[in-house]
């Protein structure tokens, strides 16, 4: 085993080298009269976790993660072949190190002295993580022409504002999701026509907790897929087959009318052998994965239906219809969008809460110095694109989605808990009002009635609610948000200060309190001299949410404070230093973490950032995706340079 991650290390700098000696030579080199161009991306990640703190998972932490992202685009006249290669070497794994106490034993044992149901505990969380692999994420082949793109392998796509059909990327490390195919896109004013095709090609790794989406390696006796009559450890995700096709008319002209399709065919990861239900052995036995009914209805079932109605759904198809009118009378423009969804499920074959609609609108217009924004939704039993993937035993991506519906609320959000928009109507209202040409002070408004929110909860085509038995009340929830602030510049626009603060109240409909939330935020930078600056960030919380921080009477849920804190120092353009305090009351979660950090920027598009310390873990938010992140106690550098 050491052996091969000193191989991948060692063919992964290597590789990195080569590239790099290769952009220098060929930089300038004309073929047919065309110039050729190579550019190389560099982003390289060193972590040592430190062991778990009293209230963390000893599981997450304590051990040594090296990951590598080479871009590298190839480029000659209208062409560009293009490849991004991941690499990953662990070291002093959680299954390497003693079984101790807070995790299997008192007092610390080897995992070889452990007993065989405590080792494959151990195994089977493992056998999905920290795995050391160095393989091709994403290829492509492209041509660009005026008016028309061609691309063969991997694509990012988005239809309309994302409501059936969003494959991109937020961060390399974070929601990286391509179409592995092919991608046609043609203009020609004022008519546009995109073809897609292929299979779904999210990252594969989670550099947060190290778990991959590969093949688990087998814990014998305890698969991660508890599938009777298995004896090998089950794939985490399927092989998801998608067309979509959108057609726009009306470019550059009053009225933009935009009609967008996308059809979801999920089939095996793998083949099944016939009677134990193993995966066959053999990389190239389903290289593209299997869609024998018999396979395909075997990998479902592995699929939690908790995750939702789509993720173990056979077949989706979804249709939109879009309207914009980007100048209304020279002040306003508005975009609406509505959609249709239907699901199959092989083993329900005649569902009759199958189908979903959704409408969503956004209308912004301008009266002097005030900008009024307002955005509608609303979702009768529609539910994201969700990819396939074993949430039960890969839960950190549990955000692999192929659609990302407008949530209508700011992007950092949060506190939109459960399904809470499958089923929904409201909206936000943000208005604008520019006091000077430094200062603008804001206000946004929010309501919302969702029938989702709660895990009993649903509804139906019609927005009928579906409880489970339960009142409906008792899974309908009522949400009022409110938000107010200010964006100051001063200093000749070398100083500035952002500040908000608001309210969320958001009950059942037995005036049951479900989630409550006081926060405020600040973002002061001040310019002191030269190339000096000081920075002061941060946001702090007062949360409510039923059925957490049980420290009342008989473990009644009550309220907890978390936040943070930064303070920088800046060297235009080259340096920032930081340090950070995190803190949170939340029951079983260590209270405070405190962090440094310091960044050097080399190039203007070249960086290493080294930070040290300790920061909570809970759900984040980047673009409308939310995932749960672990806490982190450790040191990390990471370098990315670019040709």
């Amino acid at each position: 085993m050491a052996t091969g991650r000193i191989a991948y290390a060692a063919l992964a700098a290597l590789s990195a080298l080569l590239w790099v000696d290769s952009a220098r030579a060929i930089d300038l080199v004309l073929l047919a009269k065309q110039p050729v161009g190579l550019e190389v991306t560099e982003t390289t990640i060193v972590a040592q976790h430190f062991g778990a703190r009293t209230g963390e998972e000893p599981g997450d932490q304590g051990y040594f993660a090296w990951l590598n992202r080479l871009n590298v685009a190839l480029s000659w006249w209208r062409f560009t072949l293009g490849l991004r290669l991941d690499s990953s070497v662990y070291g002093n794994r959680p299954e390497d190190q003693p079984v101790c106490d807070g995790k299997w034993l008192l007092p610390c044992l080897t995992p070889q002295q452990g007993t065989p149901s405590q080792r494959l505990v151990l195994q089977a969380d493992e056998a999905s993580r920290y795995r050391d692999a160095l393989y091709p994420a994403k290829v492509w082949l492209s041509y660009a022409a005026p008016g028309l793109e061609v691309t063969v392998g991997d694509a990012y796509v988005q239809f309309g504002r994302g409501l059936i059909l969003a494959m991109r990327k937020i961060d390399e490390l974070g929601l990286d999701t391509t179409l592995r195919g092919g991608k046609i896109a043609w203009q020609a004013d004022p008519f546009a026509l995109t073809i897609v095709a292929g299979i779904a090609n999210p990252a594969r790794v989670d550099e947060a907790t190290g778990r991959a989406l590969f093949l688990p390696e087998s814990a014998p006796g305890m698969p991660p897929s508890q599938i009777p009559g298995t004896t090998t450890a089950q794939p985490l995700f399927g092989s998801d087959r998608i067309l979509g096709a959108e057609v726009q008319a009306g470019r550059g002209l009053p009225v933009l009318l935009s009609t967008h399709g996308v059809r979801l065919t999920r089939c095996a990861p793998v083949h099944y052998a016939p009677m134990t239900r193993d995966p066959y052995d053999g990389p190239f036995d389903a290289p593209l994965g299997s869609c024998d009914p018999t396979d395909t209805q075997i990998w479902l079932a592995t699929l939690p239906t908790a995750a939702g109605p789509v993720i173990n759904a056979s077949e989706v198809d979804m249709i939109g219809q879009g309207l914009e009118l980007p100048n209304l009378w020279g002040h306003a423009k508005l975009y609406a969008e509505g959609a249709l969804q239907r699901r199959y499920h092989d083993s329900f074959p005649l569902d009759p809460n199958a189908t979903g609609n959704a409408l969503y609108a956004s209308l912004s217009a301008d009266a002097g110095p005030v900008t009024n924004t307002l955005e509608v939704k609303s979702f009768r039993n529609f539910y994201p694109l969700a990819g396939a993937v074993d949430t039960t035993h890969a839960i950190e991506f549990a955000n692999v989605a192929y659609s990302i519906p407008p949530t209508t609320e700011a992007v950092t959000q949060d506190s939109e808990l459960g399904f809470f928009s499958a089923c929904v109507d409201g909206g936000r209202l943000r208005t604008n009002v520019r006091v000077g040409r430094d200062l603008l002070v804001y206000g946004t408004a929010a309501y919302y009635h969702s029938k989702s929110e709660v895990d009993a909860g649903g509804c139906d085509a019609a927005g009928h609610t579906l409880s489970g038995g339960l009142p409906a009340a008792a899974v309908e929830t009522y949400v009022w948000d409110g938000v107010g602030g200010i964006e100051w510049f001063f200093d000749d626009h070398l100083s500035h200060l952002f500040a908000s603060t608001g309210v969320r109240d958001d009950v059942t409909g037995q005036d049951v309190p479900f989630y409550h939330e006081l926060h405020a935020e600040y973002a002061f930078t001040k310019h002191l001299v030269g190339p000096y600056s000081a920075e002061l960030t941060g946001r702090h919380r007062l949360r409510y949410e039923q059925d957490l921080n049980g420290r009342g009477p008989n473990g009644a849920s009550e309220p907890w404070h978390e936040g943070d804190n930064y303070v920088a120092l800046k060297v235009s353009p080259k340096y920032v230093v930081s340090q950070g305090f995190e803190y949170t009351t939340l029951l079983g979660q260590p209270t405070y973490y405190f962090n440094g950090a310091a960044r050097y920027n080399f190039r203007s598009d070249s960086s290493v950032v080294l930070f040290v310390g300790e920061q909570r873990g809970g759900l984040r938010c980047v673009s409308g995706v939310c995932k749960v992140f672990p806490a982190f106690e450790g040191a990390r550098m990471e370098v990315t340079v670019r040709f």
